[in-house]
């Protein structure tokens, strides 16, 4: 009797591991709306370049992170492109603004960055991002 309960309960569990399916695997990018269309070319750490548009740093249209002690958020506006150097545990993105300043902040390594291609959506963590450029609001078609 004991044997027929412990083979039902292992069935059982089988049954209801199995059915769960996949948990938000790659099938299931959902891009969150950004405020501002913006488009973006995104460059992989394998150098794939990845053109985009409603291009956002986990839905914000803005970077931020750590600058110092201190904490910044810089629009999109402002920014012409980012290169990210991933040193030991830390990832700095150099920030190179339409002025020609450079401003080194540091990042969350998990951000996600997502954009909507034209035949789907985009997804990849800062940590996999080796540059990106920001090529400006995009305008509407009439």
């Amino acid at each position: 009797m004991k044997t027929i309960c412990l083979f039902a309960m292992m069935l059982l569990s089988y049954v209801f591991l199995v059915g769960m399916g996949p948990l938000g695997g790659p099938g299931s990018i959902k891009v969150p709306e950004p405020a501002k269309n913006y488009a973006a070319t995104i460059v992989d750490r394998t150098d794939i370049s990845t053109r985009v548009e409603k291009f956002s740093f986990d839905g914000q249209t803005a970077i931020s992170g750590k600058l110092g002690d201190g904490h910044v958020s810089i629009s999109f506006d402002n920014i012409s492109s980012i290169n990210f150097v991933l040193k030991d545990k830390t990832l700095q993105a150099d920030v190179l603004l339409k002025d020609g300043k450079t401003v080194p902040v540091v990042v969350k390594r998990l951000t996600p960055c997502y954009g909507k291609l034209s035949y789907g959506e985009f997804k990849i963590n800062t940590e996999d991002v080796k540059s990106i450029t920001i090529h400006g609001l995009v305008q509407e078609k009439q």
